[in-house]
């Protein structure tokens, strides 16, 4: 049974919205005509379909329906075209003239960058699942796990001290701060260029942690491109022979004959005559004297182990005692584990200069023996070993700054005979 034919014109009807559609003969073929209005203007449509035609007829009383009278100005092309936009836009809530603005903008901003390999790339940097985390809470989070790892309390007050600075000055998500505040940062600190080199380190420390855990995407700020500070290239200096005369001199204190203002529990201790002779005689620098244990020194077998736990270097060495220092640490030692258990040394250390009458020099103790060492020994390999240096270091500050003769006063430098102090059993050092 063949369909009935149907009746033109076919009229859609949707509420008080209506659409007709007409049939022609278009040179022996079948035309048909949607017609509507838009406002006060009649569109008209041809398709040579039917069904595709009383398609459009739905479509177009829905839209006039809805208000949506921009897409029925539009030619079939850009219709289609501006249907799939919408469709698209759906998905993010977003008009569409919003989106070509974005679009515009970032488009002007890349260049010949397509914006779908900047938006990758964007997301391998900074994937949506990684958690947000404060400068603060990340600085707390690795003093922390350092500290449980077993760091060295002077290296966790150094993390304190640097990173507490850098803490107030970003009160933000550590993922905000990139290459250029770091560098701008560094750059506007009030301090020696070695100085400022030590927070770029203590800096990538800090970042290499936040992205080992996860809060930052590799390679966030690449510390090798961050810019280092010239570093100044300072006077190495040493004490003479007479000035630590003068400063052993000063820090053997008896007892019972003390002047006014002397706290005798500190004359009956080992006080800072260990610091002294490890320092001036064994090249220790001062952080490894106070965690140097009295049980690492072996006066028989002739020398004193340093271990990376100990020092700022994960080297482990042996440093040879030399007859001057073994003597000096058979009559200093006391019943204490540690080998300097003074509670203030940095303070003390000044006041004891003061009482010598020799001006204190920063590092002045461990440069001494080091510069002395190589004279005497002619060999800056060894002494790099013994120290804990590199030889490049040790040719560059410490070669030729004293004599062969002078090297041999400073390693003679032995207890006075009649100094009143309380001795050690040196079966107790062995």
């Amino acid at each position: 049974m063949q369909a009935k034919t149907p009746d033109f014109p076919i009229t859609l009807t949707k509420g008080s919205v209506s659409a007709k559609i007409y049939r022609h003969e278009n040179k022996g073929y079948a035309e048909f005509k949607v017609a509507y209005y838009v406002g006060t203007r009649r569109k008209l449509e041809s398709f040579a379909d039917l069904d595709e035609a009383k398609r459009r007829a739905r479509e177009a009383i829905v839209g006039i329906g809805a208000g949506d009278h921009a897409t029925l100005t539009l030619k079939a092309d850009d219709r289609i075209v501006y249907q799939r936009a919408l469709k698209f836009l759906n998905q993010c809530e977003t008009p569409l003239d919003v989106a070509a603005e974005r679009y515009a903008s970032a488009a002007f901003k890349l260049g010949k960058v397509p914006l779908r390999d900047a938006v990758e790339y964007y997301l391998q940097r900074f994937p949506q699942n990684m958690p947000s985390k404060s400068v603060r809470e990340v600085v707390d989070e690795m003093i922390a796990a350092k500290k449980a790892d077993g760091a060295s309390a002077p290296y966790l007050r150094d993390l304190k001290f640097r990173l507490g600075e850098f803490t107030e000055s970003f009160q933000c998500p550590i993922a905000s701060v990139d290459m250029p505040l770091v560098n701008e940062w560094l750059r506007a600190l009030k301090c020696a260029g070695r100085t400022r080199n030590n927070f770029r380190t203590i800096l990538g420390t800090l970042f290499n942690y936040a992205e080992a855990e996860g809060y930052l995407p590799k390679d966030h700020v690449d510390f090798d491109t961050v810019a280092r500070a010239r570093e100044e290239q300072t006077e190495i200096e040493i004490f003479s022979p007479k000035e630590m005369m003068g400063l052993l001199e000063a820090a053997q204190m008896n007892p019972d004959v003390l002047g006014a203002g002397f706290n005798r529990r500190y004359a009956t201790r080992q006080g800072l005559l260990p610091l002294l002779v490890l320092g001036g005689f064994a090249g220790m620098r001062t952080a490894e004297i106070q965690r140097q244990l009295w049980d690492d020194i072996n006066l028989e077998r002739g020398y004193i182990r340093v271990t990376g736990v100990k020092g700022n270097t994960a080297q482990k060495r042996l440093i040879p005692i030399c007859d001057n220092l073994r003597t000096w640490l058979a009559v200093c030692r006391r019943e204490v584990p540690t080998c300097c258990d003074y509670p203030r040394p940095f303070e003390a250390i000044q006041r004891l200069a003061e009482r010598a009458e020799v001006k204190w020099k920063h590092n002045a103790l461990r440069h001494s023996c080091i510069s002395y060492r190589v004279a005497l020994t002619g060999d800056v390999a060894r002494v790099a070993l013994e120290s804990g240096n590199s030889p490049r270091m040790i040719f560059r500050h410490y070669r030729e700054l004293v004599t062969k003769e002078e090297a041999q006063t400073w390693f003679s430098i032995m207890p006075k005979a009649t100094v009143d102090i309380v001795p050690m059993d040196q079966s107790a050092l062995v």
